[in-house]
């Protein structure tokens, strides 16, 4: 068994629950960054119009100089911290999330599978610039959520919970309150959630993304208008978040390297199955553990 925290206690959590919270950023860490986003300029204004997403997401924003500052902020800080909580990971890609007053859902996803095997676990960690509650949209999840069902998660392609996605909401969703600095850092198929910010103030996050090092991480693409039996797999870097945004990421990638084809073997759930799944969930990932 490969294990990926450091800790065994967070390293047992992690494999019950999909996600451990930590300290990440201390006072003087968490005013530095705020001092160096205040002076970026994404084109969006971090307060995004006339699109499907009422929030600012560094990914989904135009401005190449502003992802590059963004990217090379985030491996500063957060690539030290990262090697200090979990064994050999990298950081992949990172975003800032704003959510202006009075809006900024997200809904209810997994994020993108960029593992090539079930066994490979790719982490997120999220940050809050500052306290965060349901009220201001804090981080939702649904603990125990994570290796349960093989499916890809990618652009393209509808959650395996669907068609139960009201009752993820009003049963199943815990909100993690955490204060400025602290984090999650989460199995990336972990369903979450953040809510609306209900707040007169901005509600920033952090948000990266990151891969074992001795993985290559890769992107699934399904044809939207042709969308055939199989995945299309490309390997990917850095420079696929950095040039991708909300204009071009439906469409099939340019210059990247195709590793060939995988089966879409991907299908919607009903809840009665869910729940099946969430039970078996604890044998589902002792194995896969174990294969990794």
């Amino acid at each position: 068994m490969r294990p990926i925290f450091k800790d065994t206690n967070q390293q047992a959590f992690f494999e019950e629950k999909g996600y451990v919270a930590v300290d990440l950023l201390d006072d003087a860490r968490l005013a530095a960054i705020k001092e160096a986003l205040d002076g970026m300029r994404p084109n969006d204004g971090f307060t995004p119009k006339g699109r499907s997403s009422d929030y600012h997401c560094t990914f989904l924003d135009t401005n190449l100089e502003y992802k590059e500052a963004v990217y090379e902020l985030i491996h500063k800080y957060f690539q030290p911290l990262l090697d200090k909580y979990v064994h050999d990971f990298t950081i992949l890609n990172g975003n800032f999330y704003v959510k202006p007053a009075g809006s900024g859902t997200f809904e209810i996803h997994q994020n993108w599978h960029h593992n090539p095997r079930p066994q490979d676990t790719t982490l997120t960690i999220w940050c809050p610039l500052l306290d965060v509650t349901r009220e201001n949209g804090t981080l939702e999840v649904v603990p125990g959520s994570h290796k349960i069902v093989p499916d890809v998660a990618t652009v393209n392609v509808p959650y395996y919970f669907k068609n139960f996605e009201q009752a993820l909401l009003d049963k199943y969703l815990e909100p993690i309150p955490l204060k400025a600095g602290q984090g999650l850092i989460f199995d990336d198929s972990l369903i979450h959630y953040s809510s609306q910010n209900e707040t007169r103030e901005p509600r920033t996050a952090i948000q990266i993304e990151t891969h074992p090092v001795d993985m290559q991480p890769v992107y699934y693409h399904l044809d939207r208008e042709d969308p055939g039996p199989d995945f299309e797999v490309f390997a990917v870097t850095r420079d696929f978040f950095l040039n991708g945004n909300i204009h071009n990421m439906t469409q099939r990638p340019e210059g990247l390297t195709s590793l060939g084809f995988q089966p879409n073997e991907n299908a919607l759930l009903s809840e009665e199955e869910f729940l099946e799944k969430m039970a078996a969930g604890p044998a589902t990932r002792a194995e896969l553990y174990a294969k990794a």
